[in-house]
């Protein structure tokens, strides 16, 4: 399967600037515009991928899938689409938070945006171990998200406030779950692909903590609806052994599974797991994404 997503990988960036008929053929049936948008809190620009429906918008709009990573994630979710795609999906309109650069992820700038502020003993080394990390940007990104990318999107496409959905993956399905626990009203369906449980010595199971003790009495609100999955293998990154050591160290903890076991309990929240025994971290994010666009429209992962 590695070898299966690194080939859909490369098939879908070339929707962004390389050749290929494929990628063309959804273009040209569902249209594929960028935008960049400077943050006001920081000062940061982000590049926002919008692709628009071919179809005319459904009665209350269209529903909407919101990927993290959206330089990478929104041509391999259009690959999933394809140029024909059956009912329902074709009515989807997608948008990808992403970064101005030409490549598939910014590194460091995603550390900062799907973080919470974390103590230096927490922070993993950098993968070519010069680079320093920042940390602490999860709530300049979400009021970003909230604030100007929503609305941006929504003063040009007609869209379903009551089906918009949130796709992260690693550090971006760890901010799903944050936003799912501290303001659960903005999205209606989430998913979380292996989240980074074990960031900031499990920092985010304070937030769940609290997250299950509001819930108690009243649940979520109806129609909210998570997936979490996870991936199998492991893939070691080639580190000295001192670093190696460290990072097994900071990612040991519960993972998806457990978070997945404990969230069971929430009142009306529809919940979905899926573990994808055969893959890793990476080789997964293909098939993640394919799983989301089917759970947004109610299909959960067999």
């Amino acid at each position: 399967m590695l070898r299966f997503a690194t080939t859909v990988l490369l098939m879908v960036l070339s929707g962004f600037g390389v050749q290929s008929t494929q990628a063309e053929t959804v273009k040209e049936a569902r249209k594929v515009e960028s935008f960049d948008l400077r943050a006001d809190r920081t000062g940061m620009d982000y590049r926002v991928f919008l692709v628009r429906p071919a179809e005319p918008p459904p009665p209350g709009g269209y529903p909407i899938i919101y990927l993290l990573d959206g330089n990478a994630t929104v041509p391999m979710m259009e690959t999933v689409i394809g140029p024909n795609p059956p009912e329902p999906y074709g009515s989807a309109a997608i948008v990808g938070i992403g970064y101005p650069i030409d490549g598939p992820f910014d590194i460091l700038r995603r550390y900062r945006d799907l973080t919470p502020p974390t103590p230096p003993e927490f922070i993993p080394p950098s993968r070519d171990g010069s680079s320093r990390i920042e940390t602490g940007g999860r709530d300049d990104f979400l009021a970003f998200v909230e604030t100007q990318v929503i609305p941006a999107v929504e003063t040009r496409l007609p869209i379903d406030r009551q089906r918009r959905t949130l796709f992260g993956h690693s550090l971006g399905g760890l901010f799903s779950l944050y936003v799912l626990y501290t303001q659960g009203d903005l999205f209606q369906t989430y998913v979380a692909a292996d989240p980074a449980i074990w960031w900031s010595g499990q920092a985010i199971l304070k937030e769940q903590a609290a997250f299950l003790d509001r819930s108690k009495g009243e649940g979520v609100a109806p129609g909210t609806a998570l997936l979490i999955e996870t991936s199998g293998k492991l893939v070691e990154r080639p580190l000295p052994p001192a670093d190696a050591e460290r990072l097994k160290r900071l990612r040991s903890g519960p993972t998806g599974r457990e978070v997945a076991a404990t969230l069971a309990t929430v009142p009306g929240l529809r919940l979905a797991f899926h573990d994808f025994a055969e893959e890793s971290h990476g080789s997964m994010l293909p098939l993640a994404v394919a799983d989301a666009l089917g759970f947004a429209f109610g299909r959960s992962p067999d």
